[in-house]
């Protein structure tokens, strides 16, 4: 079952996945053009590629220019010429390397931006492979394969590689890829002609069209083919008990969960045996399928990491047999909350007319060797593990990763959460957001504190006249400097809190009811305006997903403030001024990411956020002419 909660998927495709984006004419432009095509350059794939990988990819990397059916009527396609994928005249003439070679190098003339930094091989190849797939379709493919098993299966084979009963002299094998890769469908074509001019005599161009097509997909797997969640892949571990005196486990079933992008496609199972071991085999290795060990016990769920065999968001690059171990420790149970602290907490306050916007984000650690599954509270239903104090006027409250009446209970101002905490540093991460309202332009909010927080930042979004305190049990806080997050200013303040003091936050000077953001006729702000939504994700994903990095958690919190608050589209001139400079900055990452000075990740994850607001501005700028 899918989770109807796209922020978790949000997360974790803004820290996995590079958006597209429409770049700059002008600044494309005066880049130096585009290599030439280099056979050299283009590797060849190890396995036949699975073009249904690609699928998710090309929604956000290929679509906004090439169009969701390949059309080429993407909303960021106008200032370019993007090839027409799904026309077979645009395909005719040219080979999978060909498209290979310009989607890894780009084609700056085009306004075709590179993606070999943004993506391996092995995805351009599956991404190749699903823009192929878009001129033909399912049935032309099963019209070639009568034709193709009527006259041609007897020598060329039922694989294409030329081992038929009737095979005969040095056949061409159709499924090898170091020569089909770099072959045209004209130019096979053209071959079959000469060498069998009177074999499909008396087809139509059509029907030759069909043979071909079907020769084509003994290279490739097409986006619609099923396919089978099998391969040369290992993944065995330990079931071990994390707790100290704990008593020795028992064979129990652990399942694994296979997912291909976010999808479950498929879970399996299997019963540990001594000393808690468990393997499970045939698995794929291929980028875009990821693992999730999870097993239960004392009626608490256990996960392992996210798993995969290759790819860059989780492990290196691997190839071939392959196998992954992984550890999956479990707990014993108690009801006894003093191992739960919070070891830091980073609060967020913007701006609307006449509320507050806030986004409160915990990281809760459990210093315990067992797993706390709560207590029972007056007037709740069941158990609950973890308190938040909201303050008094709180109104809209939202939380990122559960729903309140679900996972998550609120009464009288305290939001619970039910969920078992297992031992572990970061072992739960809340995110709670929520409105203020206040009268005239001040404000002065009492923050409730339930637990002790070892450092607690607090993020006050400037204003140009703002007045701002805060303090903690009466005693004001020294100012820690300027934050700038995703290209908005706050004020920072930062102090280790006890529980049971209440921390205070004066404003004044604040936009009043009815009133007009002053920073609307600044420059344009990083993601102020429009976010974009993800897919979501099978339910069970998110929870491995526990410890993601604060900033990227930070982001979410300004995307939905940034949503929530002054909707009033931004001007084509404040549009074309933060376009030039996003581009200027995805530059510089690129340009200190290629000289080592800026992490793989850090570099992909800022990429896509810069990308990501680059194709809303496209997004955005393709409405506002159309309502012209």
């Amino acid at each position: 079952m899918l989770s109807k909660r796209p922020t978790c998927a949000f997360l974790l495709l803004a820290c996995a996945v590079a958006l597209s984006v429409s770049l700059s004419t002008d600044r494309l432009r005066a880049q130096e053009p585009s290599p030439s095509f280099d056979p050299q350059q283009v590797p060849i794939p190890q396995r036949p590629p699975f073009a249904g990988l690609a699928a998710q990819s090309y929604a956000q990397n290929c679509a906004p220019c090439h169009g969701p059916a390949g059309d080429g009527d993407g909303p960021a396609g106008a200032a370019a010429d993007p090839t027409v994928f799904s026309d077979p005249a645009a395909i005719w003439d040219r080979s999978p390397a060909e498209l290979f070679f310009v989607t890894k190098f780009g084609r700056i003339e085009n306004l075709m931006p590179p993606w070999r930094n943004s993506m391996s091989d092995q995805q351009i190849w599956q991404a190749v492979y699903y823009s192929w797939s878009l001129h033909t379709d399912e049935s032309e493919i099963a019209e070639g394969e009568e034709l193709y098993a009527q006259s041609c299966r007897a020598c060329h084979g039922a694989d294409g590689r030329g081992d038929g009963a009737e095979a005969s002299g040095d056949l061409p094998d159709f499924s090898a890829q170091a020569q089909m890769i770099f072959a045209s469908q004209a130019q096979l074509e053209q071959h079959w002609r000469e060498i069998h001019p009177e074999l499909g005599s008396d087809w139509s161009m059509s029907q030759r069209k069909a043979v071909l097509e079907y020769v084509r997909a003994f290279t490739y797997e097409p986006a619609w083919a099923p396919f089978s969640v099998s391969g040369p892949g290992t993944i065995g571990g330990e079931v071990v008990q994390g707790t100290e005196g704990g008593p020795a486990l028992q064979p129990s079933e652990v399942m694994l969960n296979v997912y291909q992008q976010t999808s479950l496609v498929e879970t399996r199972t299997a019963m540990t045996v001594a000393e808690g071991g468990f393997s499970f085999q045939d698995l794929p290795v291929d980028e875009g399928f990821y693992f999730l060990v999870e097993t239960s016990y004392r009626d608490v769920r256990y996960t392992s990491p996210i798993l995969a065999f290759s790819g860059p968001e989780f492990t290196e690059d691997r190839s071939g047999p392959e196998r992954i171990d992984t550890s999956l420790p479990v707990y014993e149970t108690t009801t006894d909350p003093q191992g739960i602290h919070v070891s830091r907490a980073n609060w967020i306050i913007e701006h609307e007319a006449g509320a507050l916007l806030v986004g409160q984000l915990f990281t809760f650690g459990n210093a315990s060797d067992r797993t706390v599954i709560g207590t029972r509270e007056d007037a709740l239903a069941g158990p609950v593990t973890l308190g938040i104090g909201l303050p008094a006027d709180a109104q809209g409250v939202e939380v990122q990763d559960g729903l309140i009446g679900e996972e998550y209970l609120l009464r009288q101002q305290t939001l619970f959460d039910t969920r078992p905490v297992r031992p572990g540093a970061g072992a739960r991460q809340i995110f709670v957001r929520y409105r203020l309202p206040f009268d005239d332009d001040s404000a002065e909010v009492s923050f409730p504190v339930s637990h002790d927080i070892q450092l607690l930042n607090v993020l006050v979004a400037d204003l140009p006249d703002l007045e701002a305190d805060v303090a903690i049990g009466g005693e004001l806080l020294d100012p820690g400097g300027q934050e700038t997050i995703q290209g908005v200013s706050f004020r920072r303040w930062s102090a280790p809190v006890s529980s049971g003091l209440p921390l205070q936050v004066r404003l004044r000077r604040l936009i009043p009811a009815g009133g007009a953001d002053p920073r609307a006729e600044r420059e344009p702000q990083s993601n102020r305006q429009m976010p974009i939504a993800a897919p979501p994700l099978d339910a069970r994903v998110p929870v491995v997903f526990g410890g993601v990095v604060t900033l990227v958690l930070l982001i979410a919190m300004l995307l939905f403030m940034h949503r929530e608050r002054n909707r009033r589209p931004p001007t084509t001139a404040q549009m074309t001024a933060r376009r030039a400079e996003l581009i200027d900055q995805i530059a510089r990452l690129d340009d200190l990411h290629a000289l080592g000075e800026l992490e793989e990740k850090v570099w992909q994850r800022e990429r896509a956020n810069l990308k990501q607001e680059l194709i809303a501005i496209a997004l955005t700028h393709e409405r506002v002419g159309e309502a012209k």
